[in-house]
């Protein structure tokens, strides 16, 4: 089965929310980030986690891992409580070749990323890598982890540079930024090279490209790769991504479409995934409707093809709204609805609003309701904003028919 999820996570302990308290706002967006690699993560399904921790002791050019349970604690930052105890893979450790064992507490580059996994469900077999110093050529370690068998999750801990600002605890250097600015925009362009080399990697004191090369290379490439968020506060940068998710959430096809068409990025479009139907991609505001487009019959022959460009044209094609504007990207939210066929009714006694999904149709004019809108509790309202919408007379002799969906919305 090989990787099947990869992704970038932060370490800096203040994104955790007990850590971070009243200042916890300053990096709000990498906390709900962080909570959705986990997630998706878990969802994965793997056998085991990954995790490669630049803070991890490193000598020489040797891998190392840690050895026995895996414990560690937030105690160094005043916040004991927030610890992780997982169990080992002595298995993969093997299969991986590894012979410098390490014991002791985890750090804080591995505790911060597992206590994350942790708090959404995982509890299985895990590794902790330490990479070496210097890393070199991380090929040979990243096709042994695409051969262990069964399904195996990679994470890459790491943080940006540590020289943003005044406020930063290396120092400030105005050259820093450069490499923030590089990596971020490489990734979001799939250019993983481009992101590997980003300039001014010794004056911005990172320590995010070793455990990152290392996860990409076990992946084969970057085309579902996404950058979830980027915050620089306390002058340091936070960047969390997804580098590879064999199954991705059908609303996260739907952002990463339109957050590239809007970035001006080229959509890198997952590959394979089943046939494609009806869809309709909805995005909201603060909870407000944003946009919403759909078509009854689908114009691709993949799934993941048709959500895309619904969902680009949910963005920038919606009538109701402007165009969705580059800033406003981290503020919507996404939810795609999976359509069954319509069936014609005879009368609206056989529609429930808040099941069914309402289809009117003239020549030539049609509308469309889907089902269980706010504020729509009876057929008869739904058949008639379906009208307003087709620009039908209820007076006149129109077709109706229902149909079910299925909603798929971000959490």
């Amino acid at each position: 089965m090989g990787v099947e999820f990869a992704a970038l996570m932060c370490h800096a302990p203040i994104v955790v929310p007990e850590v971070g308290g009243v200042e916890a706002h300053r990096c709000a967006a990498t906390t709900r980030s962080m909570r959705e690699v986990a997630d998706r993560c878990v969802a994965s399904g793997p056998d085991r986690v990954v995790l490669v921790s630049p803070h991890s002791p490193r000598h020489g050019r040797i891998w190392g891992a840690w050895e026995g349970p895996l414990s560690g604690s937030l105690a160094r930052f005043r916040h004991a409580r927030e610890r992780v105890d997982l169990p080992p893979d002595p298995t993969a450790i093997r299969a991986l070749g590894l012979e410098r064992g390490i014991r002791g507490e985890l750090d804080h580059g591995a505790v911060v990323p597992l206590l994350f996994l942790a708090r959404s469900g995982w509890r299985g077999p895990t590794v902790v890598l330490a990479p070496p110093w210097p890393l070199g050529d991380a090929e040979e370690i990243g096709g042994a982890l695409a051969a262990i068998p069964g399904n195996t999750a990679v994470i890459a801990s790491g943080d940006m540079s540590h020289r943003l600002s005044v406020e930063a605890p290396a120092g400030y250097d105005p050259q820093a930024q450069a490499f923030d600015r590089a990596f971020v925009g490489a990734l979001r362009r799939g250019d993983w090279k481009g992101a590997l080399g980003a300039p001014e990697r010794e004056v911005a004191a990172e320590d995010v490209i070793d455990s990152t090369r290392t996860a990409m290379a076990s992946i084969e490439d970057a085309r579902s790769s996404a950058v979830l968020s980027y915050e620089g506060p306390w002058g340091v940068g936070y960047t969390v991504a997804v580098l590879h998710d064999e199954k991705p959430p059908l609303w996260a096809i739907a952002r990463g479409a339109i957050e590239s068409h809007i970035r001006g990025d080229a959509w890198r479009q997952p590959q394979g995934g089943p046939a494609a139907r009806g869809v309709f991609v909805t995005l909201r505001k603060e909870g407000e409707l944003r946009g919403c487009t759909g078509r009854l019959r689908p114009d691709a022959e993949l799934l993941f093809h048709e959500i895309a460009d619904i969902a680009v044209g949910s963005a920038t094609r919606d009538g109701r709204f402007e165009r969705v504007a580059v800033w406003e990207l981290p503020e919507l939210r996404y939810e795609v609805s999976l359509l069954g066929d319509a069936e014609p009714v005879e009368d609206s006694e056989m529609i429930d609003p808040r099941k069914h999904g309402v289809v009117v149709r003239l020549g030539k004019r049609r509308g469309v309701l889907l089902p269980a809108v706010e504020h729509v509790d009876t057929a008869a309202k739904a058949i008639g904003i379906a009208l307003r919408k087709a620009g039908i007379d209820p007076r006149e002799r129109y077709e109706l028919a229902r149909f079910r969906c299925r909603r798929v919305v971000q959490p």
